[in-house]
C-alpha cells in the first residue's frame, strides 16, 4: 500500500511539472484585450454657470467652439463652464472612470460623475455617464467608433434653474 501511495505521489508531481512547463502560445497578440488597438475615448463635462455663484472656483478649462455650436439654441443662452479637462476613459470591461469629483451648483452639492465604455462592437461605441444627483442622473451616448467622432449631449435629469449640464465625447487617434 505504501508503494502505491508513493508511486501515485511521484506520478502526480511528474504530471504537474509537465503541465506547468507547457509552451506559451506562439501568437501572444491573441492574449491582449480586444481594446488594445482601440482609439482612446475622452470626455469633458460642462456645467451651466451662474456668474454670481460659479460651479468651479478659480480657472476652468476652455470650451471648444465645436462644443458650443453643438449645444442647442435654447441652452446656448446659458454660460457654460468646463468643470473638467479632457478625461481619458479606461477601456476595460466593468471598470468605470471617475470623471469629476463634484461641486456646488445653485447652493446644492453636485455628486461626482463617472463614465464607462459600456459596449464597443460593430464599429459603434456606447458610453454611459452617471452622477450629478443623489439619484444618479444618467447620460448614454452611442457614436461611430472611429478617430475624430464626437458628440455633445445634455444631461436632462440634472437640469437646474441655470440650465442643464452637457457632456462632450471625443474619440482620439489610436495609440500604438
Amino acid at each position: 500500500m505504501t508503494r502505491f501511495v508513493l508511486a501515485a505521489t511521484i506520478l502526480s508531481y511528474a504530471l504537474t511539472s509537465v503541465a506547468l512547463s507547457a509552451d506559451a502560445p506562439k501568437n501572444s497578440s491573441s492574449l491582449k484585450p480586444a481594446s488594445a488597438n482601440a482609439a482612446p475615448v475622452y470626455v469633458k463635462i460642462l456645467m451651466p454657470d451662474d456668474p454670481a455663484a460659479p460651479v468651479v472656483e478659480g480657472d476652468s478649462t476652455g470650451v471648444e467652439s465645436w462644443i458650443i455650436k453643438s449645444i442647442d439654441e435654447e441652452q446656448r443662452q446659458a454660460n457654460f463652464r468646463a468643470v473638467t479637462g479632457w478625461v481619458r476613459l479606461v477601456d476595460e470591461p466593468f471598470e468605470g472612470t471617475p470623471v469629476w469629483r463634484g461641486g456646488t451648483l445653485d447652493g446644492v452639492g453636485v455628486c461626482p460623475v463617472s463614465a464607462d465604455i459600456f459596449e464597443r462592437k460593430d464599429g459603434r461605441i456606447k458610453i454611459t455617464l452617471q452622477g450629478w444627483t443623489p439619484g444618479g442622473a444618467r447620460a448614454t451616448v452611442t457614436l461611430q467608433d472611429e478617430p475624430g467622432s464626437r458628440e455633445v449631449v445634455p444631461v436632462t435629469q440634472a437640469k437646474t434653474k441655470h440650465g442643464m449640464p452637457h457632456v462632450a465625447i471625443f474619440i482620439g487617434l489610436q495609440v500604438k
